[in-house]
């Protein structure tokens, strides 16, 4: 249900070769795709246009990762960020587009070892600081 060997592609700098003749708004497009792509490739998703079974597969993941309390407490925080208390809405929000690749780095960690580095837990929580510090600007 979850591939925790797969790597996401979006975020990556290599995605466009220096040689490539597309403008800044092309490369966000294509990056939009191959966001969703990856994503559908995490959850092992066939029909991009299925959301019932997006959210089976995060709903069948939370159960999973439901009991690791530093994962609780970034779900916590980006669910009270929308004025939730829904931690399952802070999973989703994980999967956005800002921070999915180290959410996906993070969560295949804990499902393969059943704890999560604190390099990689220090960078989701520096990158939901900055939501944070957005918000309160």
């Amino acid at each position: 249900m979850y591939d925790i060997k797969y790597k996401c592609r979006y975020n990556k700098e290599d995605v466009f070769l220096d040689t490539d003749n597309v403008n800044d708004e092309e490369k966000n497009f294509i990056r939009n795709i191959l966001y969703r792509e990856d994503l559908m490739n995490i959850l092992n998703i066939n029909d991009k246009d299925d959301f019932d079974i997006l959210n089976n597969r995060l709903s069948i993941l939370f159960q999973k990762i439901k009991n690791y309390n530093p994962l609780m407490e970034m779900m916590k925080k980006l669910s009270a960020f929308l004025l939730s208390e829904d931690e399952e809405l802070g999973l989703c929000l994980l999967y956005s587009y800002d921070y999915m690749y180290i959410t996906h780095d993070c969560i295949s960690e804990y499902l393969e070892t059943g704890s999560i580095t604190q390099k990689n837990m220090d960078l989701l929580n520096k990158m939901i600081a900055k939501l944070q510090n957005c918000k309160n600007n």
